[in-house]
Parts: C-alpha cells; structure tokens; sequence
C-alpha cells in the first residue's frame, strides 16, 4: 500500500517575520509609554506622602489633645538629598512629665521636590502660588516659622492665626508631573490636585 504524502501546514518565514516585526513595535511603544508613567508614579506618591503625612498630624493632634507642630523642607536634606514632610507632637505643658514625641520625618520619593513648575497656574482654592511652598495668611514663602495642628483640628501659626496655602510638587521641568495639596486652616482640611496639561483635577 503506498502512503500519501501529508501536507504540513505551517507559517513561511515572511510571515513569521512580520509577526515578529509588529511585536518589537508594539514593545517599543509600551516600553515609551512606561517612561512617562514612571515619572507619573513618583509625582503621585510625592503628593500621597504630603497628603498622608498632614493627615496624620492632624488625627493626631485631635486624638491626643495635643499640639502637633508640621515643618515642610524646602531644600534637599544633606543625608539623603531629599525633600522631607516632618512633624513632632508637642508637650502637654511644663506641669506634667510628658514630653515632645520625636521627630517624624519622611521623605518625597525619587526624584520629586517641591517645586513650581512654569507655566502651571494657581490651583481653584486660589491661595496663590508665588512658590512652591506658599503657606499663611496671608501666604509667604515657606511658610510661617511655626505651623501646626490644634487639638479642634484647625492649622495656625504659635498664635492661633489660621493659615491657609499650597505645597506644589513634581520632577523640575516636567510640568506633566505637577501636583498640588492644599490646605485651609478653619478645618485644617488637606486636598490634593493633579495637573492634566490645562486644568487642576481633584
């Protein structure tokens, strides 16, 4: 009995080729795309560490009753060369043996800072933006010398003068990557907001 020869069906080289050739494309496209989400991604926890850390401050100035003092770095620490968000809860007074609690201090990731990058206007709360760091009432640069949380939740200077203000955030020369978190000081309330290319999204 004589075999038939079977036909193998199969790609040809060419087609296999430009297989190949649109997947390389298709990588290469993502592997761009990726870049940019990255210095996204640093942007964003940049803004959940100030957020989170002014949250913080505050639950912890309403819970323990206390005084809860905020410090905001506007130049890179020399240990690390990064922008920190600190905080210290206060003593309770000269009568009783509590003291300071120590000094947190947690850093902005990567290579974000607080910075104001051109071209990006004020955010819709309207507390200027003259800096990165523009915080009191009326804002300065900086900031006050002593900004903090009261037990009531409210954010004031040492003598209960409310402030209001924004610390803008990014990676210098990246207006893509700008955020902003606000502040009022009647509520001590801490907003977020990213920049989309034209407007402040909460």
């Amino acid at each position: 009995m004589r075999n038939r020869a079977q036909r193998q069906d199969g790609f040809t080289l060419l087609e296999s080729m430009m297989v190949v050739g649109v997947m390389m494309v298709l990588m290469g496209l993502a592997i761009f795309k990726s870049f940019g989400s990255m210095e996204s991604y640093q942007a964003n926890s940049a803004s959940d560490v100030v957020v989170s850390q002014m949250r913080v401050a505050r639950q912890l100035a309403i819970t323990q009753r206390r005084v809860v003092q905020v410090w905001i770095d506007n130049a890179p620490e020399s240990i690390d060369n990064r922008y920190h968000v600190k905080y210290q809860v206060q003593s309770a007074g000269a009568q009783t043996k509590e003291v300071a609690g120590p000094i947190v201090s947690v850093p902005l990731p990567g290579p974000t800072q607080f910075i104001l990058e051109k071209g990006v206007p004020d955010t819709p709360m309207n507390f200027g933006n003259t800096s990165a760091v523009y915080i009191g009432n009326p804002p300065v640069t900086g900031g006050p010398p002593v900004m903090q949380f009261n037990s009531e939740g409210t954010f004031t200077d040492n003598n209960l003068s409310l402030l209001y203000g924004t610390m803008f955030i990014g990676i210098p020369n990246q207006p893509g990557t700008a955020r902003a978190v606000t502040i009022m000081g009647g509520t001590g309330r801490v907003r977020a907001y990213n920049w989309n290319g034209t407007t402040w999204q909460e």
